[in-house]
């Protein structure tokens, strides 16, 4: 039976002018990243590959000429020359070339797969860059409203202070938290502009002038593990890449094993010839079938087939260790997902009696019951209060992309 889970997440970021949404990020990143750019020249390199094994399978022309002279002592120089033209077709490799080729159009899908996986990952990269920068921004935010806060009351104290109404350390107490918070909102600032030129980097553009994050909405509704790890084995690009070089394995054993048949191909030729003597060249045509068989080589073949079947075994260990991380990947982003939910409740009520504390505690201290240390202290417990509310709001969106990208589908969550 299915739990579901659900969270509406509004992130209170005042829209700014030319703030650039998620999804577009994602797209200028899949359009001018390097990195991926590179990695999808690797399926011209497949498709290369595979024309080159389907070449060795077709027809092979060859041309050829000689010139020679010589002379003998007493007699007067001799010339000759000669060309020729030779095709050859293979007829039978032993099932060599046939395998070649099947690897080769499998080479050309573990790079489409090995380039769609390089996509899902930028987009999740881009995705957990822009929620930081949410995230820091947000945390920037509550750092500026504290300081406001802790300012108002230095200057009431100052003022309290200047009437001789009290004491000097509860002055300097309260600039030292002034201090304290003008500290905190400058170094959320700086991670804030940081998040912000990772993002550009991922995006490939230059600097961070004029570069915003906007609110994002996400509803979450959460399903039982066991679906996202059967998804896992399913989407993942990865693992669907591994499969097909297991494929590619077992041809190379054929390949391997060519080497231990015959080779059969027809050839056909014709030249022509002549010597100084009448220079008079006479054409020739030749054909036939040639079979070749290594009986014996030393072991290499059988090293070689063994040397096959070794890589074999080894593809079968990394689809099952890629498969067993994927796995782990699922299961520790949905516990982390479900504990971040939690979060999210508990610290929206941690939210509501931090101000609950502050207000008491500021009003009993303008009614003369209370002290300045119990105001400052609900102070910098609400601001506690409200980051940790923050921490848990984008930590459900970070590890909501985090689940997705374990199940090979980080798009779907930009839809």
């Amino acid at each position: 039976m299915k739990k579901f889970l659900a969270a509406i997440l509004v992130l209170a970021i005042p829209a700014a002018a030319q703030a650039m949404p998620l999804r577009e990020a994602a797209r200028i990143a899949l359009e001018n990243n390097p990195s991926l750019h590179k990695t999808e020249r690797s399926i011209e390199l497949a498709e290369k590959a595979l024309k080159i094994s389907r070449a060795n399978k077709g027809l092979s022309i060859s041309a050829s000429g000689s010139a020679n002279a010589s002379k003998a002592e007493g007699s007067s120089i001799s010339e000759s020359a000669s060309a020729r033209l030779r095709g050859s077709l293979p007829i039978y490799s032993g099932n060599k070339l046939e395998s070649q080729i099947k690897s080769a159009e499998l080479g050309i899908d573990v790079a489409r797969l090995n380039f769609m996986q390089a996509q899902d990952d930028l987009v999740y990269r881009v995705a957990t860059a822009y929620i930081t920068a949410l995230e820091n921004y947000a945390t920037t935010q509550v750092d500026l409203q504290t300081e406001e806060n802790l300012a108002d009351h230095e200057r009431n104290i100052a003022a309290l202070y200047d009437a001789g109404a009290t004491a000097r350390i509860d002055l300097l107490r309260a600039q030292v938290e002034t201090s304290n918070a003008q500290q905190s909102t400058a170094k959320s600032h700086a991670a804030y502009e940081v998040s912000l030129t990772n993002l550009a980097t991922l995006m490939s553009i230059d600097g961070i002038s004029g570069l915003t994050v906007e609110n994002i909405s996400t509803a979450l509704e959460l399903g039982d593990i066991e679906s996202y790890i059967a998804l896992a084995d399913e989407n993942r690009y990865d693992l669907r890449a591994d499969e097909l070089k297991l494929d590619q394995s077992e041809l190379d054993i054929e390949i391997a094993r060519a080497a231990k048949r015959p080779t059969i191909s027809a050839e056909v030729g014709t030249g022509v010839s002549g010597q100084s003597s009448s220079w008079h060249f006479s054409p020739d045509i030749s054909g036939g079938v040639s079979a070749s068989w290594n009986i014996f080589d030393g072991g290499i073949t059988r090293a070689q087939i063994q040397q096959a079947e070794i890589q074999l075994e080894q593809t079968r260990l990394d689809l099952q260790n890629d498969m067993n991380a994927a796995h782990e990947s699922v299961i520790t982003a949905y516990k982390n997902l479900k504990i971040a939910v939690l979060r999210l409740r508990t610290t929206q009520r941690a939210v509501a009696l931090a101000e609950e504390e502050r207000f008491i505690a500021t009003e009993r201290y303008r009614a003369g019951e209370g002290i300045l240390l119990d105001v400052l202290d609900a102070e910098v417990s609400l601001a506690t209060a409200r980051k940790n509310h923050v921490s848990a709001t984008y930590d459900v969106a970070r590890y909501r992309f985090d689940l997705a990208h374990a199940v090979g589908n980080t798009l779907s969550v930009l839809n």
